[in-house]
């Protein structure tokens, strides 16, 4: 079919659509009564059933009272109104205890309007704009999107007037509502097809689905032609809810199947949609209604179909998809975080707003629209405290869970390309980076250099080097999708790490940005201190330092670097993130304690969150004291290795015993005790994490102006000559502790073998 002739088509169908919509705006504005009536035994009509919707229902009629005029004529046993003459009755005379009372439909305001004609308007706006943008694509997936649109929303729109018995209403919900749902499946199958997910655009179900389909609605349509009930079969409802599960179910079973291929952020998203929209429609209404029990009324059920839509309009528009996997995660937390406040909400909106005896269904009503409004607030709460925080909280202790992980193994590492291939490493596994580029950026020519450090084709626009221009604060960049961050600065250059898009096409999300600027930090710091450590290793190796004397003094001397690292990074910690920590920690004690109207739940998730905060301070505090251990100072060798054999002895499965003999806690300088420290810190994390000891034992003492340490484990030990060849990482931290032992010109000897355990003897001059 050519364009021109499909164009015209689709212009016949839009027409027929703004045709068909103002056919059913004309129902529902004509007045409504919802009433039915039959004559008594003594020849009065009386009242037998009011609609919910009607204008009746909003005066004080009721069921069994007595009709004795309509539209100005009276009735008696003579006279033989029509059903649709009384459902749709302007004027009302009502006799009660003799006295007649006039109602009118002009002067009632009715309530329903805004369910019955606004939303489902504002619904159908919506589809014929999203409908025109799609027809673009003139494809025949896009074809079927339109179909299921555009029926979608005409079944929607004319529920309201089938319910008020309108035959032409009727005949519009019988042919659409189920070739709509059948159209989404015809476009699953198509839009699976062209991205190569299946291998069939029809399969023989797709047809034998839609014959019964076919069967359904000529069903339908005799029992509305030819029978006197003229009503919509529960066998629709039935078929709409089977094609609609199936949908659900195909998609399901689809992203099983491509779990891991770069379609399965778009198929969450597809179901997503498809859940939200048609679940509530199904499970309070649809199910209940054939069932006989009390049901939630469609077109408030119809409300959520408002997610069709938008969410096929985002899918549609945008080239990044949202996060799916983080969105699901964190609307689960935050719908457990909103179940009590929104039941308590729900239970006061429904007490006091609603008084007849619907009041189950509208109390359910009231939690799931309360439950998402908490759900998108909450997102949004995230989402501008991400945006905001620093500047007007100065919050900085966002850090991540596994922070305390990645600084340790920062400890280790001791070279600079070391350091960047570490933190590369761990931004493809964290982020999922798809491509990763490092960038000089020279202050005084402003002359860009690239490198690409992990994959390729990343595309480097113009515009990043004005932003690099305008960076002074260091913070995170983002350009296009893309995040870059400054690692660090050496005279006049900045060096910049910029992450192109993820694997799986999704945006970074705020946890995985807040990672970043963390981690960043950390490595900006590590980066600083090995270029100058690396600065004085070349210095001496300039001048040709080769003595066995002076290989001790420069061992010492890295290892004092090292402990000045620490004594940094402790400090940074102690004076921001701990500080902070404990003013937010005691503004919450205060709230809790002087806010008196703070309910027992509040109240409860409040000491919560400060025992949480309690917590989190003690463990910067123990991770400031390893890496900074002011107690050496204060109190000594001995009571500082008494503190932390404690501490070690509450965290690891082995048991623990020290003695120490006749030790002096003065010494001349301080490198000796805090080597000392250092040692026998590494050797019981050592037991801890490769030996699978259950008994450590630790014997010091002194004599001759010497400090002995005898160590010794049950563990599995090790081979000496593995050890010897340093092959193994394993055994990388014990070399370290002889090269600090060696550069104290002290002496250790390591006795072990396999199955064995260890013993280590160290000899160490005051």
């Amino acid at each position: 079919m050519n364009i021109k002739k499909s164009t015209i088509i689709f212009s016949l169908v839009l027409i027929s659509f703004i045709f068909l919509h103002g056919y059913i705006l004309m129902i529902l504005e004509k007045p409504y009564s919802g009433i039915s009536a039959s004559l008594d035994s003594k020849g009065n009509y009386v009242i037998t059933k009011i609609s919910k919707v009607g204008w009746v229902s909003y005066t004080g009629i009721q069921t069994g009272d007595t009709l004795k005029e309509m539209n100005g004529e009276k009735l008696n046993s003579d006279s033989s109104p029509t059903r649709e003459a009384f459902s749709f009755a302007k004027e009302l005379a009502i006799e009660k205890n003799g006295f007649l009372s006039y109602y009118k439909a002009s002067g009632i305001k009715l309530k329903s309007s805004l369910y019955e004609i606004y939303i489902p308007v504002i619904f159908s706006i919506l589809v014929l704009l999203l409908s025109i943008f799609i027809y673009q694509k003139h494809s025949l997936t896009a074809n079927y999107l339109i179909g299921f649109l555009l029926a979608t929303s005409l079944s929607y729109s004319s529920s309201a007037a089938s319910g008020r018995g309108d035959f032409g209403a009727k005949l519009i919900l019988v042919l659409l509502i189920q070739p709509g749902v059948l159209l989404f499946v015809y476009f699953l199958y198509s839009v699976f097809f062209d991205k190569q997910i299946i291998k069939e655009r029809f399969p023989a179900f797709l047809k034998v689905t839609t014959l019964l389909t076919f069967v359904t609605i000529m069903i339908n349509l005799y029992s509305l032609f030819f029978t006197a009930v003229h009503q919509v079969s529960s066998v629709t409802l039935v078929s709409f809810i089977i094609i609609i599960i199936y949908s659900i179910c195909f998609l399901i079973y689809t992203y099983i199947k491509k779990k891991d291929s770069v379609h399965e952020p778009f198929l969450k998203w597809m179901i997503v949609i498809k859940v939200i929209a048609f679940s509530p429609f199904i499970f309070f209404h649809a199910i209940p209604y054939i069932l006989g029990w009390p049901y939630l009324v469609d077109d408030i059920a119809g409300l959520f179909l408002f997610v069709i839509p938008l969410g096929y309009c985002y899918l549609l528009m945008t080239k990044q998809l949202l996060d799916i996997d983080f969105i699901i995660s964190k609307g689960r937390y935050y719908a457990f975080l909103s179940l009590v406040p929104t039941f308590l909400i729900s239970l006061l909106v429904t007490g006091i707003a609603n008084q007849d005896n619907n009041s189950f269904s509208r109390f359910l009503l009231n939690f799931i629209l309360i439950l998402i409004f908490n759900i998108l607030f909450l997102f949004l709460k995230e989402k501008v405290d991400f945006s905001f925080r620093n500047q007007l909280f100065q919050d900085k202790t966002n850090l991540t869970q596994s922070i305390d992980q990645f600084t340790q193994k920062l400890s280790s590492i001791m070279k600079q390309d070391e350091l960047e291939s570490f933190f590369v490493h761990e931004i493809i596994k964290a982020l999922q980076a798809e491509n990763i580029i490092l960038i000089d950026y020279n202050l005084e020519n402003t002359i860009l250099r690239t490198k690409e450090v992990y994959g390729n084709n990343f595309k480097i626009y113009k515009q990043i080097k004005w932003i690099l221009q305008n960076d002074s604060a260091g913070t995170l960049l983002e350009y296009k999708g893309l995040i870059g961050i400054q690692l660090y600065k050496i005279g006049q250059q900045k060096t910049y790490i910029w992450i192109g898009q993820k694997k799986n096409n999704t945006r970074f999300n705020i946890n995985e940005k807040t990672w970043m600027i963390t981690t960043a930090k950390y490595v900006r710091l590590v980066y600083e201190n090995l270029f100058a450590v690396n600065s004085l290793i070349q210095s001496l190796e300039k001048q040709q330092v080769q003595e066995q004397s002076s290989s001790a003094s420069l061992s010492r001397l890295l290892f004092q670097l090292s402990e000045k690292e620490r004594r940094k990074l402790a400090s940074d910690l102690h004076d921001s993130a701990l500080q902070d920590q404990i003013i937010w920690y005691r503004k919450l004690e205060n709230l809790i304690t002087e806010n008196k109207d703070l309910s027992k739940e509040t109240e409860t998730e409040l000491s919560k969150i400060k025992n949480g905060m309690v917590d989190v301070i003690n463990q910067i505090r123990h991770t400031c004291n390893e890496l900074r251990p002011n107690l050496l100072l204060e109190a000594g060798l001995t009571q500082s290795l008494q503190e932390l054999f404690s501490n070690i002895q509450l965290r690891v499965k082995y048991t623990l015993d020290y003695e120490f003999d006749q030790i002096q806690d003065t010494f001349d300088n301080f490198n000796t005790p805090i080597s000392i420290y250092r040692i026998l810190q590494e050797l019981l994390n050592n037991a801890d994490k490769h030996s699978d000891a259950t008994n450590v034992a630790i014997h010091m003492w002194e004599d001759n102006q010497r400090l002995h340490i005898d160590y010794r484990d049950n563990g599995k030990g090790f081979n000496l000559e593995i050890f010897n060849k340093q092959t193994n990482h394993i055994h990388m931290g014990l070399s370290g502790l002889k090269e600090r032992i060696l550069s104290l010109h002290g002496k250790v000897e390591f006795i072990s073998a396999e199955g064995q355990g260890l013993q280590v003897h160290i000899t160490l001059p005051r």
